[in-house]
């Protein structure tokens, strides 16, 4: 059988996702290719592969997007196709298959349900029973519980590079690239999908799962063999959960890789020793995230459970060994005002990161937040209401419109007063302001600024600095 996923674009970061669903089917010995929506030739390569499934990795924000696509590429195709919905869309709107040219939503961990969905196709068998799916037939949904997590990450092939980097030579050619060394999360955070995902999967599995450190070398060394790398960013979402990995990971790392990388990490979980072997290995940056000053909010409301001291201690800890700290905000929380919004670019400066960064809150829909935030008034759920990108402004309600655009302003501005601490004295006045392009143009630069000089600072060149300008401000549209 063959199988076409179908991706929208791709900038800076290989959908790892689809990779590893297009390896499990190709072990299984199955054709998979990728397309590329945003690109002059995606018609004729939709044609040209002649695919028995379309396959579609999807979140919130994009998803009427695919679904119309879908639709087009069905209208066009010669011959009838299988369209299948996963990703996180797919996984907490399973009832997303009810509509039009969806047959299947795939929820949760989707490689061993794709590969014994295309098998089935294969052999003309029933596949309404599959665990993770949710079929459509004839107008009727067979709704399946999902079936265990995955327990052995070793067991699953790498993913299938090779699908996106012989079709996008930009891609192939940028020398930072991705991995997931670990899945799962066991906190609670209350903005985050991990605590629905985790109650989805109950009783189906550990959560937290790691890959063996030599497992994980062996795939960094298969990339650097055959393709240009010069810079590793691992994805999973917290690198130190488990200290002792880390440790082993530290010495096995620095003597077969070698290479500079950034990773993820959870301030209660970063003291001095772990700190020590993050650098060891060849740390020069990490994610680390703050979220908000208010001690309150941070706890109760975010179920973020550390201390302001647990913050500020775990951000020196990483500064003082050559660590670099991208820490993550959010401002414009449901019920947030701007005092409290200054009382975490003031917990920021004391943290002294290499670069702030502030996101819009998205109230993305099932998420615990976002059901307080429509208790409370602040959001009325619509999920086509959420922003495919939270740089602009919020969805939510504020007591004033004044409120609102203070704090969409600091957003803007965020990261320059914390590097800068004099320029938040400013903070009021500047925030009072009508939004402005010089704003926006002012979070944009120093952005890209940091993040090139002191969180990715993998090396460009100029052929690689141009193509990368041309591909953001042309995207490859027709």
């Amino acid at each position: 059988m063959r199988v076409l996923f179908i991706y929208k674009d791709v900038t800076l970061t290989e959908p790892l996702g689809v990779l590893y669903l297009a390896a499990a089917l190709r072990r299984a010995g199955h054709e998979t290719a990728l397309a590329l929506a945003d690109r002059r030739s995606f018609a004729q390569d939709v044609q040209e592969f002649d695919a028995d499934v379309l396959a579609y990795s999807v979140t919130t924000g994009y998803h009427q997007y695919y679904l119309e696509l879908n639709r087009e590429l069905r209208a066009a195709l010669k011959k009838p196709v299988l369209s299948v919905f996963g990703g996180a869309h797919a996984t907490f709107f399973p009832e997303f298959v009810e509509e039009e040219g969806v047959d299947v939503a795939c929820r949760g961990e989707g490689e061993k349900a794709i590969v014994e969905l295309v098998d089935r196709l294969a052999r003309g068998d029933d596949y309404r029973s599959i665990p993770n799916l949710w079929v459509k037939e004839n107008g009727v949904v067979h709704q399946n519980d999902v079936g265990p997590l995955v327990a052995d990450l070793d067991a699953l092939p790498f993913p299938a590079r090779d699908i996106l980097y012989d079709y996008d030579k930009y891609m192939r050619n940028v020398t930072m690239k991705h991995f997931f060394p670990m899945r799962g999360c066991p906190y609670l955070c209350t903005y985050c999908f991990n605590h629905k995902y985790n109650q989805l999967y109950r009783g189906k599995g550990k959560v937290l799962r790691w890959r063996s450190v030599d497992n994980v070398l062996a795939e960094i060394e298969d990339v650097r063999e055959r393709y240009p790398l010069k810079f590793v960013r691992f994805l999973s979402d917290n690198f130190t959960n488990g200290k002792e990995w880390v440790a082993d990971f530290a010495d096995k790392y620095r003597r077969r890789v070698g290479l500079p990388f950034h990773c993820n990490v959870r301030a209660n979980m970063v003291d001095e020793k772990v700190a020590r072997d993050l650098a060891r290995a060849g740390c020069v940056s990490v994610l680390l995230g703050i979220e908000t000053g208010d001690d309150a909010v941070r706890n109760e409301l975010l179920k973020r459970n550390m201390s302001r001291e647990t913050i500020v201690a775990a951000c020196r800890y990483l500064r003082e060994n050559g660590v670099n700290v991208y820490a993550s905000n959010m401002i414009g929380l449901p019920g947030e005002t701007f005092e409290q919004a200054l009382e975490t670019l003031r917990l920021n400066q004391e943290c002294r990161p290499a670069f702030a960064w502030s996101a819009l809150f998205m109230p993305y829909p099932r998420t615990e937040l976002t059901e307080y935030a429509v208790q409370h008034g602040y959001f009325d759920g619509d999920p086509n209401a959420v922003f495919r990108t939270f740089h602009d402004h919020s969805v939510l309600r504020f007591e004033s419109e004044t409120e609102e655009r203070m704090l969409s302003n600091l957003h803007k501005l965020f990261g320059v007063m914390v590097e800068w601490p004099f320029l938040a004295r400013l903070a009021r006045p500047l925030c009072k302001l009508p939004p402005n392009p010089l704003y926006k143009l002012i979070f944009t630069l120093w952005y890209g600024y940091t993040n090139r000089r002191r969180i990715f600072p993998y090396p460009l060149g100029l052929d690689g600095f141009v193509a990368g300008v041309k591909r953001f401000l042309r995207k490859d549209k027709a």
